[in-house]
């Protein structure tokens, strides 16, 4: 009996890999989780993670955010947000002041040296979107990006009707 029950249970554990593979979802998490690592790997020198490289970029392009804001530049939660900003701080990359607009949100911006060092991990980092760009032909790659915000779109939430 005990050799049946592994037996069914190996069975199981087949029958669910066949069913998890072949899923759509599965492919983009492990495409997602493909570039994070990459990223994270050549972020690594620059004592970043690819949160704080996010929130970095963010900052370079546009000064002067609050942590919600950069929290949904980053795609991370409000919490991990404040994690990743008070290592930032730490490191003399960003400083943050009360907002001209309101005295209550802090804003933030990098400073001499953040605006430094995310624009040399920039460099890192568009060189792995370059080398997953090149895996692809132009006309893939435009196919992609739109497949890709087809997915975005089906996934988005339905409005309910009143």
């Amino acid at each position: 009996m005990n050799g049946e029950l592994m037996t069914d249970a190996g069975e199981g554990v087949a029958a669910l890999e066949a069913e998890v593979s072949s899923r759509i979802g599965t492919f983009l998490k492990r495409a997602e989780q493909a570039l994070i690592a990459e990223k994270t790997r050549v972020l690594r020198p620059f004592d970043l993670t690819v949160a704080q490289y996010a929130a970095m970029l963010a900052l370079h392009y546009a000064p002067g955010q609050s942590a919600a804001q950069l929290a949904r530049a980053a795609a991370v939660t409000p919490q991990t947000m404040a994690a990743v900003l008070g290592s930032l701080e730490s490191k003399q990359l960003i400083e943050r002041v009360v907002s001209t607009l309101h005295a209550k949100v802090l804003v933030v911006t990098l400073t001499d040296a953040g605006e430094d060092l995310v624009m040399k991990a920039d460099v890192e980092a568009k060189a792995v979107e370059a080398r997953l760009k090149r895996a692809f032909t132009a006309p893939e790659s435009m196919a992609l990006i739109s497949l890709l915000e087809r997915s975005i779109d089906a996934l988005a939430p339905i409005a309910e009707v009143p």
